[in-house]
């Protein structure tokens, strides 16, 4: 099984002999382990955290190889979902303006101005 880890681990066996060793220098690298080494339950909570990941598609292993500690924490701990777009957007009482000030932006959107708002060129249509 090829496994890639982000931290320092020791895997037992059900019996509770260690079959598998992750050390620093064996770290952020793919490694060959033991599949006996799923046996031990710190195996699937690594691999829930996100600390450890045992890809198997060559799209992801090739996304590994090029960034290791991508969407992780300092702690090597991979990243929840959060689901935030590129530019977060303004809350609905942000982009109500008042009447006359929506008139005026109005009438500086149509000239092709800035409307005050973010401080950014809107395009005209």
């Amino acid at each position: 099984m090829l496994i890639l880890s982000r931290v320092c681990a020791d895997f037992h066996d059900r019996q509770g002999r260690m079959v598998f060793s992750v050390r620093p220098d064996t770290r952020l690298i793919f490694v060959e382990a033991p599949e006996s080494i799923q046996e031990d339950p710190l195996f699937a909570m690594l691999l829930a955290e996100g600390s450890l990941e045992a890809p198997q598609s060559a799209v992801r292993r090739r996304q590994l190889e090029n960034d290791p500690v991508g969407k992780t924490d300092a702690a090597g701990a991979g990243l929840p979902e959060t689901g935030i777009a590129a530019e977060p957007e303004a809350s609905p009482e942000a982009e109500t303006l008042p009447p006359e000030e929506e008139a005026a932006a109005g009438k500086t959107k149509a000239a092709g101005k800035t409307s005050g708002k973010r401080g950014t060129a809107e395009p005209t249509a």
